[in-house]
């Protein structure tokens, strides 16, 4: 069984040729059913001279870093249910085997000495040489290794299971993970085997096996101890380039960003220094975080301005609604710490779990999958429950993945995400069976309390392709400064339409990438399909500080 482990079988093959180092690398993705990222990530290690400890290596810091960008929201503890007792007992087996390695050698030595072919006064040479390497194998190297890997043993890699903390599911400190794996698995091996014996060592895991039975979630005594518990890793795609696509070649950058989110946000994923930082990389020398709903960001934000040399305009973007159609209103050189954004953000918060709770209820009527709301809220900064999210939870679980209704989108799209999209649409969609309602301010209090903040409202160009020329000439009239004519969410023709009203009425033209960061990947910093020509109109609006 040993032999079958692919780490054993790594580990024989280090006094190997490299290209079967190789391939015992490519056989680790073999036995994680992902045969064509094996094959990739052979061919890749070819091309670009790596070896078998730097892929491994970066396999677990990938997958580590997926989980920690959002993955630890969809992992599921294990539950009583056979397949979880199946996977759970396979992955103790595994990692049995591969710290009695040490026992197995011994075996053998001990029956070539039976046999006559060893002198028999090796013997307690051998066996003190077997206890120590069984101490490096169950105690330092498991232990060393599931810290290193991010909660992840032997045996948790192979089976997709990892040990985080109880409390939030995120990752465990490697301190808890070592002495888990020490005290709970290594020391006890050494101790009731050197004086128990066999019996011991069984009465060990024994009692650690009516542990497993008794918690509803399959952790040990020292699971509990250290609060850890183990999960079933989502589903995350680990790929292997064999060309790296060269992106920011091909993308035109302008100095100018008036659409940025940072982590104020609830789809925001970087920081305000960070954000900083990436446009000044970028050669940007002016822009604004619009967040949804919330001006928290600008203070940070004006101290990094002078800081990174940097103009910044404080923003905010604001929701609304006019005639039942839902808009978006961006404020610049706004006074963020007027009260007016204080209350609107907390309205927005309070609609948003409104919606949330009424969007779960909806789903579980629909589809019979019961939500585990309170995780979902816990793993949230803003106490929301998002389609998006309802919509992982489904995909990333075995069990509701199989189900007709889900399967058929997974049978049907071309990709994964492609069936998640087209899921997430249909169900949740205006037209959707959970589509859920929702009541926005006044498209013209909005604009009023940005004037009263000494702002200047300039209309998003979110969804702006929606909306008929007529009516966006009303939303204008309503009291507009100005519109976002140049982003990433609009065509040709919107654009053109929407810089005919902005030249009759004299408004500013303003330009945004509405960058995310990687929660929306094609958004790119400073990339708002704004021309060079294009430039001079909106600097007028980075020059109308009032």
């Amino acid at each position: 069984m040993v032999m079958c482990n692919v780490f054993g079988y790594v580990n024989i093959c280090n006094k190997t040729s490299k290209k079967t180092r190789l391939r015992a690398v490519a056989l680790f993705f073999m036995f994680k059913n992902c045969y064509n990222n094996a094959r990739k990530a052979y061919d890749f290690m070819k091309q670009q001279k790596y070896n078998a400890k730097d892929l491994t290596l970066a396999y677990f810091q990938k997958k580590s870093k997926l989980y920690r960008a959002g993955g630890y929201k969809y992992a599921m503890p294990l539950k009583r249910s056979l397949s979880d007792y199946q996977d759970h007992l396979f992955a103790f087996l595994m990692d049995i085997n591969i710290c009695l390695l040490p026992v197995y050698i011994w075996v053998i030595e001990f029956l070539l000495i039976m046999c006559g072919l060893i002198p028999p006064h090796f013997f307690d040479l051998l066996f003190y040489i077997m206890f120590a390497l069984l101490f490096v194998s169950s105690v330092l190297l498991l232990a060393f290794f599931t810290a290193r890997t991010n909660g992840q043993s032997f045996g948790y890699a192979m089976l997709d299971l990892k040990l985080v903390r109880k409390k939030d599911k995120k990752e465990a400190m490697p301190l808890n993970l070592i002495l888990r794996q020490a005290l709970g698995f290594g020391v006890p091996l050494m101790i009731f085997g050197f004086f128990f014996q066999v019996l011991g060592v069984i009465l060990w895991w024994i009692i650690n096996g009516i542990f497993v039975l008794v918690m509803p979630h399959q952790q040990t005594l020292f699971d509990l101890i250290f609060g850890l518990v183990p999960v079933r890793e989502p589903d995350q795609e680990i790929r292997f380039e064999t060309k790296p696509e060269v992106v920011q070649e091909e993308l035109h950058v302008t100095p100018i960003d008036l659409h940025i989110r940072s982590n104020y946000s609830d789809d925001g994923y970087y920081d305000v220094e960070e954000l900083f930082k990436q446009a000044k990389d970028n050669g940007l020398e002016v822009i604004s975080i619009t967040d949804h709903n919330c001006a928290r960001a600008n203070a940070a934000a004006m101290r990094f301005s002078s800081l990174y040399n940097i103009q910044y305009i404080p923003g905010v973007e604001i929701d609304a609604q006019y005639k039942r159609m839902r808009v978006r209103i961006l404020g610049y050189y706004i006074d963020w710490t007027n009260e007016v954004f204080e209350v609107l953000e907390q309205n927005s918060l309070k609609r948003e779990k409104e919606l949330s709770i009424e969007r779960v209820e909806k789903f579980e009527n629909f589809s019979g999958i019961r939500i585990d709301v309170d995780s979902l809220m816990s793993n949230s900064r803003f106490q929301t429950i998002t389609p998006t999210e309802i919509t992982k939870m489904v995909f990333h679980n075995e069990r509701t993945r199989s189900l007709p209704f889900v399967k058929k989108y997974l049978d049907n799209c071309e990709s994964h995400s492609a069936a998640m999209s087209r899921f997430e649409t249909d169900v949740f969609g205006k037209n959707g069976p959970c589509y859920v309602k929702a009541d926005y301010p006044d498209a013209q209090a909005v604009i009023d309390a940005i004037h009263n903040a000494g702002g200047i409202a300039i209309l998003s160009s979110w969804h702006l392709d929606y909306i008929s020329d007529e009516v966006l000439e009303e939303i204008v009239d309503l009291g507009m400064d100005g519109v976002e004519c140049f982003s990433n969410d609009i065509h040709e023709q919107t654009i053109a339409a929407a810089l005919k009203i902005v030249q009759k009425r004299k408004l500013f033209v303003s330009c945004g990438s509405d960058y995310h960061g990687p929660t929306k990947p094609k958004y790119h910093m400073g990339v708002s399909n704004c021309p060079e020509k294009a430039l001079p109109l909106v600097r007028i609006l980075t020059k109308a500080a009032k």
